[in-house]
């Protein structure tokens, strides 16, 4: 069926009145009417009057002829030849013209269709509408009669038809496909697009609808991975062109986004949800140490701890287990937020455990670390494992005994000199059983230890360069004098100057102990 020519050609008639003033050679334009292009065809070649006759295309139909009469004057009949080579020169630059102003209008109408289509999909309530509209936009940009969309079940590895235009569910074969089946589906994830010819490609043919020849299948997917395909069908044997193709990968991504919004408001409740749940969990494990400001000890603490989320996987417990013994507890879970805030509850549920029992078996810090270790090995996953300095503080007899597993070593500043403290062996949780060693040592009046999680020596700047444990004995060799909560303050006030712009998103810890009493 012949289209009607809706666009404006005067400026061909123009271009024919010029030619016809310049050359004496009467050049005329008769656009194609519908239905009328054959018999104006005939005329033109068969009638004596008309000496040539050209077709102007626009590369999709005939918009209508160029022809040339004799002129009025004989004296011109000797320009015959020239008059006609002049005459096919420009009627080949009015088809190219006319050619490119309609691939022009036919991308200018693919462009805005898909931007309508897209408004007015992401505004539509209800996701099923959005997408059958999207199908509707395929079919109407490409000319293919049905188009279905199956979405990928990443648990099941199965895809299921869930909209479909142009054709009925029951008409569409293979309602749910297992990816382990190798359905043509798979093929598309890989390349991206695939093509289904009845005819060339009987081995597929199953997967096309009764009466159909041919089928294309292109992936959606976003960044995050595959959302399930696109697939369009025509009962015409169609070679299909790169336009088909990437309008429906255009689709195909508006499908995506229209999905990971919806995916992104069904979350909104939960995350919500989640909020609440965290406030809760996070008042379970407060952000300073709860100081036993008012009991009568020999020496001073002073803690500052930050969770980079609501809940965090650092530790920092001090537990008195008689008159002049203390232990503590510094350690860093792996990774951050809910997962390492469970590892280090599990780990401090476990050494509350471990030090009410004996006071001699709370006192061997091997013992307490090496039962930690166990018990975390077994009740985590194999990715997660902690770091974590166990100690014991004797003020009576002026020692200081500890096991460090896997922990930045403390710095340990002992009549005026800094060093740094021994490690003892791996991580907690890595293996089932480890020989953890301990080191015992003397604490005099002003000597002072530093502990701190490696979310303090780590810290990255703006310009990407670490605070390492160096920016901390810098603050200690011009603070040694001062009180613990001042060490810890001198230290704080420098991190947060290195971190001016710059924020690497980890949990932090710092501790500082002096040995001394409190002033008051």
């Amino acid at each position: 069926m012949e289209q009607v020519i809706t666009q404006p050609l005067e400026w061909i008639h123009n271009i024919c009145d010029q030619f016809t003033e310049i050359t004496d050679w009467p050049l005329r334009f008769t656009p194609a009417k519908p239905g009328e292009r054959k018999s104006l065809e005939a005329e033109l070649c068969q009638s004596e009057k008309y000496c040539w006759c050209e077709s102007i295309e626009d590369g999709k139909r005939t918009l209508g002829y160029l022809y040339l009469t004799l002129p009025d004057e004989s004296a011109n009949d000797h320009l015959f030849v020239t008059a006609i080579k002049f005459a096919e020169l420009v009627g080949g630059l009015i088809s190219q013209i006319e050619t490119m102003n309609s691939s022009l209008e036919s991308k200018t109408r693919e462009v805005t269709t898909l931007v309508d289509v897209g408004l007015s999909a992401t505004r539509q309530e209800g996701l099923q509408d959005a997408l059958q509209k999207l199908l509707e936009a395929a079919l109407q940009l490409t000319g293919f009669r049905a188009a279905g969309f199956f979405l990928l079940n990443s648990e099941s590895n199965q895809l299921s038809l869930r909209v479909q235009y142009g054709l009925t569910a029951f008409e569409i074969p293979f309602h749910r496909r297992k990816l382990n089946e190798s359905p043509p589906d798979l093929e598309a994830f890989a390349k991206d697009a695939l093509i289904i010819n009845r005819q060339e490609n009987p081995a597929f043919s199953g997967w096309l609808p009764e009466g159909c020849l041919t089928g294309v299948c292109v992936s959606v997917q976003s960044e995050s991975g595959p959302f399930g395909t696109l697939w369009a069908f025509d009962r015409r044997a169609r070679h299909l062109k790169d336009r088909d193709i990437h309008i429906l990968k255009s689709i195909g991504a508006q499908v995506s986004t229209i999905l990971e919004r919806a995916v992104l408001l069904r979350e909104s409740q939960n995350q919500i949800r989640l909020k609440k749940e965290l406030k809760v969990i996070s008042e379970s494990f407060p952000a300073e140490l709860a100081q036993e400001s008012h009991r009568e000890r020999d020496f001073q603490a002073a803690v500052q701890t930050i969770s980079h989320h609501e809940v965090g996987g650092d530790l920092c417990e001090f537990i008195t287990l008689a008159p002049n013994i203390t232990c503590f507890a510094l350690g860093d879970a792996s990774g951050d937020s809910i997962p390492a805030a469970v590892v280090m509850a599990s780990v401090r549920g476990a050494l509350r455990t471990l030090t009410e029992g004996p006071i001699e078996q709370a006192k061997d810090t091997r013992f307490v670390i090496g039962r930690i270790n166990t018990a975390l090995y077994h009740t985590s996953l194999p990715h997660q494992f902690m770091s974590m300095m166990y100690g014991v503080i004797d003020t009576k007899n002026r020692t200081f005994t500890y096991t460090n597993a896997g922990h930045p070593a403390p710095f340990w500043v002992h009549k005026g000199k800094i060093t740094s403290l021994t490690s003892h062996g791996m991580l907690l949780g890595v293996t089932e059983s480890n020989d953890y060693d301990y080191s015992v040592i003397p604490i005099c009046t002003n000597d002072i230890i530093v502990g701190f999680s490696d979310g303090i020596s780590e810290a990255m700047s703006s310009e990407r360069k670490m605070f390492r444990s160096d920016g901390i004995m810098k603050v200690l060799e011009n603070h040694i004098e001062d009180t613990a909560e001042e060490v810890m303050q001198g230290i704080w006030a420098k991190l947060q100057k290195h971190l001016e712009g710059g924020n690497d998103g980890d949990d932090r810890t710092l501790m500082v102990l002096k040995f001394a009493r409190n002033a008051d």
